[in-house]
């Protein structure tokens, strides 16, 4: 039986964009895109609910906390949303000489090639804070490194960490679907990474070099609190997290001061921080 969802289409202010994404993120929601013409003027925001059980209070909070306006609502099936998104997508620089082919079966003739079946919106290295933690692993000495990616979703940061040259390389993440998808983007891309399903860092063994995150800033202090964080990082190690807001940057930056963590590098995209630490003993 075919699966049937509520395909919405939203006129969108890009001054918003940013803020809903980070909605989206937040709410651990990813059945979206964003549509951009091309002279940018108009931008459209289209997501998919569920039909037998839509999020309703996201709908409301998409309506009246963002004023969006409605300019379509049908059901579709599940075949003919994601090939539309998928219409949307072409291989992509990620990184400077890192390229992201979202058509693995289309072999990409580029030096760093890494492969991504798509399934959602987050993961592909589209979004900001994604390259901003692609960047900040670039320019940190990965070779022959453990690291740790907390939040891997489709693995592609735990890739570009093996493919620079890293030893030991683990990803994790709290949604079992993250896990799944996180495996089946290793198995396409031929590399030895460990994923694991962890709460945290639960399910974390070990010390690593390099501790990678990608979420937002209420989560990274989730990260930041737990009970295990001190454990596994090594002396001198490098701690990156990104999704980060501009007015919670302080709020991260204050927390890690707990842990002997002393800020290194900042980055920036739109309203999105990058902040690379090292742990001192």
């Amino acid at each position: 039986m075919k699966m049937k969802f509520h395909e919405y289409i939203f006129l969108l202010n890009k001054e918003m964009e940013d803020s809903i994404i980070d909605e989206f993120l937040t709410r651990n929601f990813d059945e979206y895109f964003i549509d951009y013409q091309v002279d940018e003027k108009l931008i459209t925001l289209k997501f998919y609910m569920s039909y037998d059980n839509p999020d309703e209070e996201l709908l409301k909070i998409i309506i009246e906390k963002f004023n969006l306006e409605i300019l379509s609502h049908k059901i579709v099936e599940e075949k003919n949303w994601l090939k539309v998104w998928l219409d949307t997508l072409s291989p992509f620089e990620f990184v400077e000489g890192v390229w992201v082919n979202p058509f693995p079966e289309k072999k990409l003739k580029k030096d760093i090639v890494i492969n991504i079946i798509p399934g959602t919106a987050f993961g592909t290295g589209l979004h900001n804070t994604t390259k901003l933690a692609g960047r900040m692993l670039q320019k940190t000495d990965c070779f022959q490194k453990d690291i740790l990616d907390v939040g891997c979703g489709t693995g592609i940061l735990s890739i570009l960490s093996k493919k620079l040259g890293a030893n030991k390389v683990v990803g994790v993440d709290y949604d079992p679907l993250a896990v799944e998808k996180a495996h089946e983007t290793l198995e396409i891309n031929d590399v030895n990474v460990e994923i694991k399903q962890s709460d945290y860092l639960s399910n974390v063994d070990g010390k690593f070099d390099i501790l990678v995150s990608n979420m937002v800033a209420e989560i990274l202090m989730g990260l930041l609190k737990d009970n295990k964080f001190d454990d596994v990082l090594k002396d001198n190690s490098f701690v990156i997290l990104t999704g980060i807001m501009n007015e919670k940057e302080q709020m991260v930056k204050d927390e890690a001061k707990k842990h002997n963590l002393y800020p290194v590098e900042r980055m920036e995209e739109d309203i999105w921080v990058g902040l690379k630490f090292q742990k001192k003993i």
